[in-house]
């Protein structure tokens, strides 16, 4: 499904038509739909960290290197998200939150191996410095939340026939939202539509939730019976 298909699903709710283009369209609406366009996929891609836009970066040490560019396409870093040590330790480096604490300990080498990071000035900088040929890898959200019809990705809808990452199903509820609202028209139920359907899209997007009792675990198949009649007075075997 193209962006196209999403513009003319709110145009049709809108304004009661189906434009067959917007990008190169000169109407009012084509126009006003495709400027919100890519400021409602922002605020989809932000919502939540989505799987469709997850992706790895490794960083590989020379031993001498301590600050190192980050992934063309990256956009942030996962709330969850951790740099792990895949070459020697067991463990992931130590997230410096506080830029002060970083810069403290990086002066006077004070850091338990392998080490700790923090991002800022757009690098992301260790301390100590990783070894050589030491991998440290991270996910990342990409910033590229369209797909053009050659299958570049790249970061805003600028044609009809790009394609969004995410469900456009949202782009068609939000577009509707916002136009409305920024009309000063009742939009209230509108709003409810778009953040309902967020909502429900983020969790599937997270995978099914596996639901454990009481520590058991339960097999396909033949199942084990106790050797002995159960009841009250033959809960043990005799013996």
């Amino acid at each position: 499904m193209t962006v196209l298909a999403a513009l003319q699903s709110a145009a049709l709710r809108l304004a009661g038509r189906r434009p067959q283009t917007f990008f190169d369209a000169s109407g009012q609406l084509e126009q006003e739909l495709c400027d919100l366009v890519n400021e409602v996929a922002q605020d989809i891609a932000q919502y939540t960290d989505w799987q469709q836009l997850i992706r790895l970066h490794t960083i590989v040490g020379d031993g001498v290197t301590s600050e190192f560019p980050l992934p063309d396409d990256y956009g942030s870093f996962p709330i969850k998200g951790d740099v792990q040590d895949y070459t020697t330790w067991a463990w992931g480096y130590h997230h410096y939150t506080d830029l002060d604490t970083f810069l403290f300990d990086q002066a006077r080498n004070f850091n338990a191996l392998p080490g700790g990071w923090i991002i800022y000035g757009d690098l992301m900088r260790f301390s100590p410095v990783p070894g050589e040929t030491v991998q440290a890898r991270f996910p990342y959200l990409t910033k590229n939340i369209v797909r053009a019809f050659s299958t570049v990705p790249k970061e805003e809808f600028t044609a009809d026939d790009d394609t969004f990452l995410l469900p456009e199903r949202l782009l068609t509820l939000g577009l509707v939202w916002r136009w409305r609202e920024n009309k000063g028209l009742a939009s209230t139920g509108d709003q409810e539509a778009y953040i309902k359907a967020l909502d429900d899209y983020a969790a599937k997007s997270k995978g099914p939730v596996v639901i454990r009792r009481n520590g058991a675990r339960h097999f396909p198949g033949t199942h084990a019976a106790f050797p002995w009649e159960l009841g009250p007075a033959n809960y043990w075997p005799a013996g």
